[in-house]
């Protein structure tokens, strides 16, 4: 009998985007990773923003990632739980994927325990949103019910479109952004100082008022950051499948984040 003794996250796929050279082989990458993982994963994490456009219909949903849905349906057929976190670019979760691939569906942050240790999971964009006021805005207005059913009266044919073209804007503009060396996100800087990275600092605070946490996972900033904090606590930010294609692993005893290298 096969021993499923260890815990998988990973986050920031952005599956679908027009920003992967090779959108196909992004998912064929991310489907070979679940391959290898699927007899050792007691639970697999998904902490956000795995597609880069997700938005359910009462009996529509988007069209592509079947490999990738098929892949985790298949995994949770054999037992292992899988878990997605909404993100900031699939915050429209309703109930597809509990009922085709039996996900379970979390919208915010959760605290966990997980053989024997206490985790706080999020995909980090609630603790962004109080950063500055467009922030906040549009995480209560992606989130807003009335706001929700005015844009499904919408056809698909024009919001599909609009919110993938965003999208692949806002990551352009990210990149010149970084070019000119004043900005972190995605694709940091070598002069970077993590201790000044807002989920760290979110962390260090949330960490002094609720000491049961252990660790603390983040997805959202494209970044790759594993920093110990007082008392032997730890907070990560999982990186994403764009340049690192990378994830964390419990084992029970260790914490680690590691690299997918496709054969």
């Amino acid at each position: 009998m096969e021993q499923r003794t260890k815990v998988f996250f990973t986050s920031d796929a952005h599956l679908g985007s027009a920003y992967h050279k090779d959108p196909r082989a992004v998912e064929q990458r991310l489907v070979r990773w679940l391959q290898t993982i699927q007899s050792e994963a007691r639970a697999v994490y998904f902490l956000g923003d795995m597609f880069d456009y997700w938005f359910e219909y009462r009996a529509v949903v988007p069209r592509g990632y079947v490999r990738f849905l098929g892949q985790v349906a298949m995994m949770h057929d054999q037992g292992v739980e899988i878990h997605f976190f909404a993100g900031n670019h699939d915050v429209w979760f309703r109930d597809y994927l509990e009922e085709e691939v039996g996900a379970i569906i979390h919208h915010h942050a959760e605290v966990v325990e997980l053989m024997g240790k206490t985790f706080r999971l999020a995909h980090g964009d609630e603790e962004y949103c109080m950063q500055k006021f467009s922030n906040k805005f549009l995480y209560k207005l992606f989130r807003n019910r009335i706001a929700q059913v005015l844009y499904a009266a919408v056809h698909p044919r024009w919001t599909v479109g609009f919110a993938l073209s965003c999208s692949l804007r806002s990551r352009k503009r990210g990149m010149a952004r970084r070019t000119l060396g004043n900005i972190p996100h995605a694709y940091h800087n070598d002069y970077f100082n993590v201790e000044q990275e807002l989920l760290v600092r979110f962390a260090k605070k949330h960490s002094a008022e609720h000491p049961e946490i252990d660790y603390y996972l983040f997805g959202h900033r494209h970044l790759l950051i594993d920093l110990a904090l007082k008392g032997g606590k730890r907070v990560i930010v999982l990186g994403d499948w764009l340049q690192y294609n990378s994830f964390a692993v419990w084992d029970g005893k260790c914490l680690y984040i590691d690299q997918f290298e496709a054969e």
